[in-house]
């Protein structure tokens, strides 16, 4: 099983499977979410939690776990957070941003095009806590999850300026294919249960 993020759901998936099937070993492998959808795709993985900004194709069977937006995070007092963002100046900033098969780095690489810029420096970073760290010490801006980057407002570290993707989501998907496989079929109705 694959898994990039939903640590609460993942649990409750893991926990529900080792109360019904104590006898059944669970492999765990992370990875971003493109990895984790090929994965599945190529067999390499029976299912996996990953986040999707877009639509995941017909071949797997996809359930909705969590929705959220994904904010663009400046530090505090960089630019007016109440005007339209200056494009251009925005991208004269350093950009923290994951790779671009992650779902920040997806929405980081579709704000670039729909708003026809490359920042002139991007700072790889893989993890959401040190994104955070990054933008509220100002090394430059970032995206960052709406729990995470509304959290971050709250406490004085980040200005948001935008949403860069209304409705990104948290999701566990298997072939369908594979639809008839019980213990698929178990984990799937865990995930849904913990609705």
């Amino acid at each position: 099983m694959g898994c990039n993020s939903g640590p609460e759901a993942l649990g409750r998936l893991m926990t529900g499977f080792a109360e019904r099937y104590p006898q059944v070993d669970v492999e765990l492998r992370h990875g971003t979410s493109r990895s984790i959808a090929e994965g599945i795709r190529n067999g390499g993985l029976d299912a996996g939690f990953y986040n999707e900004t877009g639509e995941p194709g017909d071949d797997l069977n996809v359930v909705d776990v969590l929705r959220f937006a994904i904010y663009l995070a400046v530090p505090p007092g960089t630019v007016d957070a109440k005007d339209k963002p200056d494009w251009q100046k925005l991208a004269e900033m350093p950009w923290i941003c994951p790779a671009p098969d992650t779902c920040c780095g997806e929405a980081a690489e579709a704000l670039f095009r729909r708003h026809n810029f490359r920042p002139t420096r991007i700072i790889s970073v893989d993890r959401e806590q040190v994104t955070r760290t990054l933008i509220a010490g100002g090394v430059g801006v970032g995206l960052l999850h709406a729990e995470a980057a509304r959290s971050a407002e709250a406490d004085g570290e980040v200005d948001l300026i935008c949403k860069a993707h209304a409705a990104a989501r948290l999701v566990f998907a298997s072939l369908r294919e594979r639809d008839d496989d019980p213990l698929l079929q178990a984990a799937r109705s865990i995930v849904t249960a913990a609705d």
